[in-house]
């Protein structure tokens, strides 16, 4: 009876020991794309090559597209941007062209804070974003917003 028991305990001790050496082997979190707050910002501009602007202001805890109510579920999908995880990240070359940022098709002005997209990596297809002269690697799935029409920012009606 007593060398099961020291089993049981050493077993207990070893599980113990493993779980403890897999939660310390934890890879920390990665770092955001930005370390802005969504809920803190005001303005966001987007721009692309063809001369779109969406223009979106946030009055009275509402955004707004103009004068009219913007798609409240979309802008707060758009925003979670700013804290998306930077997969990657390294400073910018000079040159940006092999990134697809010379120019950048899309930019996205948060605030003052600017972020300029540019292609997808080949090998990962995670999305290259210059933001503060770093290039950054985000995962694409933010890209819909950034190119959808004016008219999609804009509230459904119920008529």
């Amino acid at each position: 009876m007593v060398s099961r028991t020291k089993i049981n305990l050493l077993l207990l001790a070893v599980a113990g020991l493993s779980g403890l050496l897999v939660w310390l082997s934890q890879p920390a979190p990665l770092p955001p794309l930005t370390h802005l707050d969504p809920q803190q910002i005001t303005r966001i501009r987007i721009n692309d090559l063809q001369g779109r602007e969406i223009s979106l202001m946030r009055r009275q805890n509402q955004w707004m597209s103009g004068d009219q109510p913007a798609d409240q579920s979309r802008v707060e999908q758009l925003l979670k941007i700013c804290r998306t995880p930077s997969l990657s990240r390294f400073t910018a070359p000079d040159d940006l062209e092999p990134y697809g940022l010379a120019p950048s098709p899309i930019v996205m002005t948060l605030d003052d804070t600017t972020l300029s997209f540019g292609n997808n990596d080949p090998v990962n297809g995670w999305r290259y974003v210059l933001h503060q002269r770093q290039m950054h690697l985000i995962a694409d799935g933010f890209y819909h917003h950034l190119i959808a029409p004016a008219e999609a920012w804009l509230a459904k009606t119920t008529d």
